[in-house]
């Protein structure tokens, strides 16, 4: 693990924090998976990169970004950390983790 992935219990600890939770998966990609976390916003990637600032112009945001099993995820909070987001966290081996 990296320093910015996080296990399980550490995402449970920042939700209830605040920190907000970025889906970059496909739109439906959860219905096809079973996969899902209540409450989180569907941001598909690329785009969650291409449109980051846009998205997110306050760059101390609270965000763990998720995906299936933290491959897009990675290198989206990866790109976002290099872009400046201090406080951005991937849950390390995705939404799988949390079944």
């Amino acid at each position: 693990m990296n320093n910015y992935e996080i296990s399980k219990n550490e995402f449970y600890k920042l939700v209830d924090e605040g920190y907000i939770v970025i889906d970059v998966r496909s739109i439906g990609e959860d219905e096809m998976t079973g996969l899902s976390y209540k409450g989180s916003h569907n941001i598909p990637y690329p785009g969650v990169i291409k449109n980051a600032e846009r998205l997110f112009p306050n760059k101390n945001e609270k965000m763990i970004i998720v995906c299936n099993y933290g491959s897009r995820s990675g290198l989206t909070a990866k790109t976002y950390r290099q872009m400046g987001y201090p406080n951005v966290f991937v849950l390390h081996g995705g939404l799988y983790e949390l079944k």
